[in-house]
C-alpha cells in the first residue's frame, strides 16, 4: 500500500491507496505546524493508521504499507514529514519536485518554480478529462493550472486565497468586525457585516469567473469545451460561480499517487 501526503500551509492531508495506487481507501488530515518533530508526526500518523486497520472490515493490514509519496508546498515541513514517513514505511518517501516524470509537457519559464500541488493536480486531471482544461485549487492561495488543447501545461494563475484575503482586510481595518467566509443573502449589504461578507465571498467567486472567461478565450479553439476542475478547502465557493466545475476534494492526493506509480512502481 501507498501513503500519500499533501503538505499545505494550513493542513497536511494523507490518503492510503491500494497496492496498484488506484483506489483511495482511507484519508485523514492534521494541521501543518512547524514546531512538530518527526517523532510527533509519527505518533499522529500511526494513531490514525492504527485506528483504520483495527476497524477495517476489509483484508488490509499495516504490514502492506511499504511506500509513501509527498506533494508539498511547505519546504520547512517537508523534511520533518519525510523523516516520519521513512520511519513508518521503512524507506524514504518519493518527493514530487524538479525531475519528476509527469507524462505531459510543461511550458513555463522556470519549471523548478512549479508547485508540487499544481503538478499533482494536473496529473490527476489528465486521468479524468481531455484537454483543454483548467484546475482551480482553492487553499491558502487560489491557483489555476492551465492546460491547452495540445495537452501542455502552459502556465498558472496564483492569487490570494479567499480566507487569506478576508483576514488581510479585517486585520488592516480597525473598525471592521470579525466576519465568516460564507454566502450572504444579498449581493448589496445594508450594514458593514453583510457588506464585508458579500465582498469577500463574491469577490472570490467573480474573480474566478473572470479568470475562466479569459483563460477560455486563450486556450480554446473554435467550439472547444474547456473542462473545469476544482479542489481545495474553499472549493465550495465554486458552486456559486457561473462556470460549472467538477469538484474533486482528493485531486492532489490522487495525482501524487499517480506520479508515484509512474516514477517508482515496478
Amino acid at each position: 500500500m501507498l501513503l500519500a501526503a499533501d503538505i499545505g500551509n494550513t493542513s497536511i492531508r494523507f490518503a492510503l491507496f491500494d497496492g496498484d495506487c488506484e483506489k483511495l481507501i482511507y484519508r485523514f488530515s492534521v494541521s501543518s505546524r512547524t514546531e512538530r518533530t518527526s517523532c510527533e508526526y509519527v505518533l499522529l500518523i500511526e494513531s490514525f493508521l492504527n485506528s483504520f486497520f483495527s476497524k477495517s472490515t476489509s483484508n488490509y493490514s499495516a504490514a502492506e504499507l511499504n511506500s509513501s509519496v509527498i506533494s508539498s508546498v511547505v519546504p520547512h515541513i517537508t523534511e520533518t514529514v519525510s523523516e516520519a514517513l521513512k520511519i513508518i514505511c521503512k524507506k524514504p518517501p518519493f518527493i514530487i519536485g524538479a525531475g519528476t516524470r509527469t507524462g505531459f509537457p510543461i511550458r513555463i519559464d522556470v519549471q523548478s518554480q512549479l508547485g508540487a500541488d499544481i503538478v499533482s493536480n494536473t496529473c490527476a486531471a489528465f486521468r479524468m478529462f481531455k484537454p483543454p482544461f483548467a484546475v482551480v485549487d482553492m487553499g491558502t492561495a487560489t491557483t489555476v493550472a492551465c492546460v491547452d488543447s495540445e495537452g501542455a501545461l502552459v502556465g498558472t494563475v496564483i492569487a490570494p486565497g479567499a480566507d487569506v484575503s478576508l483576514k488581510a482586510l479585517l486585520n488592516s481595518a480597525a473598525l471592521l468586525t470579525d466576519v465568516p467566509l460564507s454566502c450572504p443573502d444579498k449581493l448589496i449589504g445594508k450594514n458593514s457585516y453583510d457588506s464585508i461578507r458579500s465582498g469577500a465571498f463574491y469577490g472570490t467567486v467573480y474573480a474566478i469567473d473572470g479568470f475562466i472567461r479569459n483563460i477560455r478565450e486563450m486556450l480554446c479553439k473554435d467550439d472547444e469545451k474547456l473542462s473545469l476542475i476544482g479542489t481545495g478547502g474553499s472549493s465550495h465557493l465554486l458552486e456559486h460561480c457561473r462556470n460549472k466545475f467538477t469538484v474533486i476534494p482528493d485531486l492532489t492526493l490522487i495525482g501524487a499517487a499517480a506520479l508515484f506509480s509512474s516514477n517508482c512502481a515496478k
